[in-house]
């Protein structure tokens, strides 16, 4: 008996064009040629990656801390140095990192002090930014040129009123969020008047980056974790869960029972 053909099967095909597969490579960060980390990144708005993943590892405190930073591609993926100010450097070789980081939050932080840092909470709530909840899906969906392709990248947006500002796509959810963080905080004065839209898992990690970057609202299109709302009570962030019907759910403070 003939053994079947199991890539003639639908479901084990291989893809007729490998041009629709997501892209994904290591880019090492180094700052001032000092090796400092390997994250798995897509290789788009690098400059933007790098100057939130900064911002939200409390490596600067705003972006014009960075000097300049120098990319280079090599067969092996992607090297970027990093120049900061005397300050910052002196700082960050105070500090460990381990070298490599595959994109998942907490993951590459070798003492608990590290991972969660004692972070100073807001003086009082900023209300909910007015916005078309409604919108949101669509809005992503557009966004997501390349997920749409490739059906595997995370993606994060930022907006201001029912404007969708801007967007990013990356393999890594905690990338993808750092993108936006990084090029809103570059390009926008009151960022904290706008909020952030994520679609991916939404953990403590990532309500903690946007509470480090100083943005008052969150927005996901997956339910948070309990410490998710624990951290976001906590640090007077608005959390928002936006389930598919489109009826936020909003986590911004605590329940008053009889309210």
């Amino acid at each position: 008996m003939t053994k079947p053909d199991l890539l003639s099967a639908d479901n084990h095909r291989l893809p007729d064009d490998e041009s629709l597969l997501v892209e994904e490579v290591p880019l090492a960060i180094s700052v001032n040629d000092i090796s400092l980390v390997v994250m798995m990144i897509s290789p788009d708005d690098i400059e933007d990656f790098i100057t939130g993943y900064f911002l939200t590892e409390q490596i600067i405190t705003v972006p014009v801390e960075i000097k300049d930073i120098h990319i280079g591609r090599n067969e092996a993926g992607i090297e970027a140095n990093v120049s900061l100010t005397g300050r910052r450097e002196h700082l960050l070789k105070s500090r460990r990192f381990t070298r490599v980081n595959a994109g998942c939050g907490i993951c590459n932080h070798t003492a608990l002090e590290q991972a969660f840092p004692q972070l100073e909470a807001a003086a009082s709530w900023a209300p909910v930014p007015a916005c078309d909840f409604g919108s949101l899906r669509d809005a992503m969906d557009k966004l997501q040129e390349k997920a749409r392709k490739t059906g595997a990248l995370h993606a994060a947006l930022y907006g201001s009123g029912n404007d969708i500002v801007l967007g990013r796509e990356d393999i890594g959810r905690h990338n993808a969020l750092d993108k936006v963080i990084g090029a809103v905080r570059k390009r926008i004065k009151n960022h904290e008047e706008g909020y952030l839209v994520v679609t991916s898992r939404c953990g403590m990690e990532l309500v903690q980056k946007a509470v480090i970057a100083g943005f008052t609202t969150l927005i996901s299109f997956s339910s948070p974790t309990s410490l998710a709302v624990s951290f976001a009570r906590q640090h007077k962030l608005n959390l928002v869960f936006l389930p598919r019907n489109n009826q936020p759910v909003f986590f911004s403070r605590e329940v008053q029972h009889g309210s």
